[in-house]
């Protein structure tokens, strides 16, 4: 039988070897083995003095033990400075003041500003925010903050989605993107900007699928979302193969409502176009024009309505725009409080400037009919207006916006149609009801009486006043053609109001169940739930939101929620859109973040100032209010300002850490990477004492 091999250990008489003791030393290997190691080579060598002797020979190991190498010169002995807690949340704050009310350009001059201004301060002469690291803080720190805080908030709750397209000042196409749901914490159902993500293909293929990047990437949960508003557009709502349907295969039980305040506008302004005279349109829009182009004429006309009207200066005259809701309504207001004001400019200016189109307004402001038109068009605009603001609000009781709709269309009828006649707003046969000689405003019948005592001939009223039964008619008509499906949701809607949910005797949620294909055991459940709400002494009895709030927290005496499944449910349906509003507040809020002067900005850039701005309006507080976690402070001055990725951060901030040895090891390098900026600096400042 062979004699075993004797098993070499590692001898620490090796370290006092003469040859040997300047570079040899011992490593312990993790089953506790002591191996030896070369400190200049960085390598374990083999349990053999004469293996470790031929090491000492090598080229490699040679050139590593010159004097000069860099693998002989020892780490420096100085420890890296921590930044100051208080430099980074100044710093923040700075980021943040940057964020909501100008340009990254200005950190260049108001970093020195502050060290000029405060010098005797210590966190003064620390600062150092320029441009590039302030936009570091702004696109991998404060907005993955605010971001995580919004993912925190709506939680796995139901959402819905606002969607409209827009271009901006470079020309690109973007998605905007505005999300809808309860906020438990505040109970309040809450609208605000989600993303504005780039459109490689306007067409409905190419929005849906840059939608889905967009919820993949905030981690939303596609099944989860409610509904959808949209504008009139056939990309967005068409039968075929628009957006909605597109979604609808995701996600079957999804509901659309198409922007009211949008369906609104086009309804007045096809009435305008289809039943007043065109000259009412050249009236508004050129005496608009006139004062828009001149600030002479614009000072001629306020020195002349401060002599009639005791110095009170003139309000502005406003542009009549169609992408602007309702602001022809602003637009006749205006005209109709200065019409003797401006009746006698123009009278003056067609005979000092010799201008035609001064001599053509003078005209039509001597008309009496379009001064009747004026004064019949007033009442029925602001009555739109103010349906169309309760439409745009985000405060406002989801439950009870029908009846402002129907309140409107029923104020227009009532001003045509016989008093003794029943019929249904919403499908009735109009014309069969039509009144001989209806009764059209308090403003418009004086001035009638007015104008016939001026001798206005019969003919002539007949005519103004079947135009104007024509309008109101034509706008019925319009609202009745483009609002049939959100009539339809918003009824079912009112059901949750919190006047209808404490009646003992009450209409049933089956119907809005089914609409929204919740399982039959979930109808059974809810449907019990609702009949047995009244049993309950609730506090909340004003407010929908706040009542469907205090539902949710309830707890009966074994802590259990017994309307556990009713609340969840009515919720769901509270966050279902009624406008297009907070998106187009969106794209005001990009028109002035990306403007001419900053037309190179970059998405993410321009996602993390709006998502900045919309993350410090859902805290109810400004910039210098915010007071920023210690967790997202302590990140400033690292390598996360410079090195973080948004799109990484969105998909792991709920990730306890990283999954894989390459994340650790990318982690690693990130920590040794800001070490040895730091080291750098240290070094930089020892050097500069000599």
């Amino acid at each position: 039988m062979p004699k075993p091999q004797y098993a070499q250990k590692f001898r620490r008489e090796w370290l006092q070897d003469p040859a040997l003791k300047d570079w040899l030393t011992e490593k312990k290997k993790s089953s506790g083995i002591s191996v030896p190691q070369c400190r200049y080579c960085q390598c374990v060598l083999n349990l053999k003095l004469s293996d470790i002797k031929e090491h000492g020979k090598s080229k490699k190991h040679l050139k590593n033990a010159e004097a000069m190498s860099t693998a002989r010169q020892p780490p420096l002995p100085f420890q890296p400075v921590k930044t100051s807690s208080q430099t980074q949340i100044t710093e923040g704050q700075i980021a943040l003041f940057v964020a909501e009310h100008t340009s990254v350009a200005v950190c260049d001059h108001l970093c020195d500003l502050c060290k000029k201004c405060f010098s005797d301060s210590n966190v003064a002469a620390r600062i150092q925010v320029r441009r590039t690291k302030c936009s570091g803080i702004l696109c991998n720190v404060l907005y993955p903050h605010f971001v995580s805080q919004l993912r925190k908030d709506i939680g796995n709750n139901h959402y819905s989605l606002l969607l409209d397209e827009s271009t901006d000042i470079s020309d690109t196409k973007y998605l905007g993107i505005a999300i809808i749901y309860n906020d438990e914490q505040k109970e309040k159902i809450v609208s605000t900007f989600l993303s504005l993500s780039e459109l490689q293909e306007a067409n409905a293929e190419g929005i849906v699928t840059t939608l889905k990047k967009t919820l993949d990437d905030f981690g939303l949960d596609l099944k989860r979302m409610r509904g959808i508003g949209t504008d009139n557009a056939s990309v967005m709502v068409g039968i075929n193969n628009g957006v909605y349907e597109k979604l609808r295969k995701d996600v079957p039980d999804l509901v659309l409502i198409r922007c009211v305040c949008h369906s609104l506008q086009l309804s007045v302004s096809a009435a305008t176009v289809d039943a007043l005279p065109r000259n009412l349109d050249f009236l508004i829009s050129e005496t608009y024009n006139w004062f828009s182009r001149s600030s002479s004429r614009q000072a001629t006309y306020r020195k002349m309505y401060n002599i009639i009207n005791d110095n009170h200066d003139p309000l502005k005259i406003v542009q009549a725009c169609q992408t602007r809701w309702l602001s022809i309504s602003t637009a006749v207001e205006r005209i109709h409080d200065q019409w003797l004001e401006l009746k006698t400019h123009f009278d003056v200016t067609r005979h000092s400037e010799k201008c035609y189109t001064a001599e053509m307004l003078y005209s039509m402001y001597s008309d009496q009919q379009n001064l009747a038109y004026i004064k019949f068009l007033v009442p029925i605009l602001k009555d739109v207006r103010r349906v169309n603001k309760a439409f745009e609000s985000n405060d406002a009781d989801p439950t009870k916006l029908l009846d402002d709709l129907v309140l409107l269309i029923k104020s227009l009828l009532r001003k045509v149609i016989l008093p003794t006649s029943k019929v249904d707003i919403l499908e009735g046969n109009i014309e069969s009801f039509i009144s001989p000689k209806p009764y059209l405003g308090y403003d418009f019948e004086q001035h009638m009486e007015n104008m016939h005592k001026e001798g206005f001939a019969p003919n002539q009223e007949l005519t103004v006043r079947d135009r104007c039964i024509k309008f109101i008619v034509k706008l019925v008509k319009e609202l009745r053609q483009r609002l049939p499906n959100n009539v339809e949701v918003l009824q079912k809607m009112s059901l949750l109001s919190v006047e209808n949910a404490l009646r003992v005797v009450k209409d049933s949620l089956i119907p809005l169940m089914e609409l929204l294909q919740l399982p039959p055991q979930e109808i059974g459940a809810v449907d019990s739930q609702w009949h047995n709400l009244t049993l309950v002494k609730w506090t909340e009895v004003k407010d929908t939101v706040l009542f469907w709030n205090e539902v949710n927290k309830y707890k009966d005496a074994s802590h259990t929620n017994p309307f556990n499944d009713l609340a969840k449910f009515a919720l769901s349906v509270l966050v279902i859109p009624h406008s297009n509003a907070e998106v187009e507040r969106i794209f005001s809020q990009l028109n002035i973040v990306k403007n001419k002067l900053r037309n190179r900005m970059g998405t993410t850039m321009t996602n993390a100032i709006l998502g900045i701005r919309a993350g410090l309006k859902r805290a109810g507080k400004s910039c210098f209010e915010y007071e920023i976690p210690a967790e997202v402070s302590n990140m400033i001055g690292t390598s996360e300002v410079y090195t973080r990725s948004t799109e990484i951060v969105l998909k792991s901030d709920s990730s306890p850490g990283p999954s894989t040895a390459r994340d650790e090891t990318e982690m690693e390098v990130y920590k040794n990477f800001d070490k040895t900026k730091l080291y750098l600096a240290d070094f930089g400042g020892y050097l500069a004492e000599f």
